[in-house]
């Protein structure tokens, strides 16, 4: 049953109101506040950063050449320029009192998705899915704070090419173990919907490596897609970043950078597309995004 509220301010009392109470949010109706700056988390950590500036500046003035330039190769590889990667990583490093800077790597940067599974549990599948038509969220252009839904209209064209990089520490369970990162392509044909699956195996034990596959024909009309990352039959943790879906001269991969594999969806967000759905995570399993330990040592 729908809820109607509606009230009427006179002109006189308007000013006074907006001194007492702001709007919190453009997308919900009726979400207000009291008037004042109480920042927000995503506020606090801005300011947090900003405050670090002068130090961070510090420390990229301290940097070789040559330091420089592998801070540059590893933003090209997440679309970020070397400024800005350095900035994002050191202001967590300084945050959490991890001593030293990163070395710059272009297989993972600053955070990345991360599986742990344990006893009983071995068995993880997640999945992301890329229908023709799906929203995503942004920052709007100008605004510092604003966020807008945008939808995604994505027309599926060959070729498509999928990836990732990632590590392994992983001890099989049985012997037909499975790890692997695949696309499963759907596409019409004499009226039947296809599945048709591309994709590579992980190396279950591994420092990070980075691996592509490309699929350039299939049978039928390609329709839609969805990524999956599968880990049956092991137990341990597996990490990932710098996801690649490229088609159309574009990586429609969602958090490719990993940042937050694990998003949750609120009231507010709720068309959103998840970063990666849980299609099989039983207990003692988990999933999120994380600062590698590699990064730390």
């Amino acid at each position: 049953m729908a809820k109607i509220g509606f009230l009427y301010v006179p002109p006189e009392l308007q000013l006074l109101l907006a001194n007492i109470i702001s709007i919190t949010s453009n997308r919900r109706t009726g979400s207000v506040r009291k008037a004042g700056y109480i920042p927000s988390k995503a506020q606090i950590v801005k300011l947090t950063i900003r405050s670090l500036l002068p130090q961070i500046s510090e420390l990229w003035g301290s940097l070789t050449v040559s330091q420089k330039a592998a801070w540059k190769l590893a933003g090209i590889q997440s679309r970020q320029n070397n400024w800005n990667l350095f900035v994002q990583d050191t202001a967590y490093r300084l945050k959490y009192g991890i001593a030293g800077l990163a070395t710059p790597s272009t297989l993972h940067q600053y955070k990345v998705g991360r599986i742990e599974i344990n006893p009983p549990a071995d068995k993880v599948v997640l999945a992301q899915f890329h229908p023709r038509l799906y929203y995503v969220n942004r920052k709007v252009r100008g605004d510092t704070t604003v966020r807008e839904d945008v939808a995604v209209n994505e027309k599926l064209m060959l070729p498509l090419t999928i990836g990732c990089s990632y590590r392994a520490q992983l001890t099989p369970t049985k012997p037909d173990y499975k790890a692997r990162f695949y696309a499963i392509i759907y596409s019409s044909y004499q009226g039947r919907t296809i599945e048709n699956e591309i994709g590579f195996n992980y190396n279950i034990a591994s420092g990070w490596t980075r691996e592509t596959v490309t699929a350039s024909e299939i049978i039928g009309v390609v329709r839609s897609y969805e990524l999956r990352i599968e880990l049956d039959g092991v137990r341990g943790w597996f990490e990932w970043d710098d996801v690649v879906a490229q088609h159309t001269g574009t990586n429609y991969a969602r958090d490719f950078r990993c940042t937050d594999v694990n998003n949750d969806l609120t009231a507010v967000n709720y068309q959103i597309e998840r970063s990666w759905e849980e299609q099989f995570l039983p207990y003692g399993s988990v999933f999120s995004s994380v600062y590698p330990e590699d990064s730390i040592n």
